[in-house]
């Protein structure tokens, strides 16, 4: 069984798997939707869990730099509920702190081009995420919907 880590935005959402050992994790794509309509990413990962064989969710949890949660930080808390109630998968939520700044740098130090640093950013920020939980662990998150 594998993981998926996503890396959620207001428009945007970067996923990243894990390989079948849980070990190593991968980008895997970035979803774009309208402002704050999850509809789209529940959708995409359903077909997800079947294709991957998917057992847990691995969120991005983005807490400002003193440990306060932040408008985002109820976002990702809110949408952790709308997958409790939509999937059986287990949740968990790894501090993302810096995530997104990593991806950047990785990227820039690649040379690519903003436009192509723009297009996997937030897939690379999921990779990011997911590597941290592989290595490291989660907090599992249970709410009861």
């Amino acid at each position: 069984m594998r993981k998926i880590a996503l890396d959620l935005g207001t428009k945007t959402c970067g996923l990243a798997i894990s390989d079948s050992n849980n070990i190593i994790s991968s980008s895997l794509k970035t979803i774009h939707f309208e402002e704050n309509d999850f509809k789209k990413v529940i959708q995409e990962l359903k077909i997800l869990i079947n294709e991957y064989s998917i057992d847990a969710f691995i969120l991005g949890y983005p807490l400002r730099s003193n440990g306060n949660k932040s408008e985002r930080t109820l976002m990702v808390e809110n949408f952790s509920k709308l997958l409790c109630s939509n999937f059986e998968q287990k949740i968990y939520f790894v501090e993302e702190y810096g995530s997104t700044i990593k991806a950047t740098k990785i990227l820039k130090d690649a040379k690519l081009s903003a436009k192509k640093r723009k297009n996997i950013k937030d897939s690379l920020s999921a990779k990011i995420i997911l590597q941290d939980f592989l290595d490291y662990g989660g907090k599992e998150i249970k709410w009861t919907i």
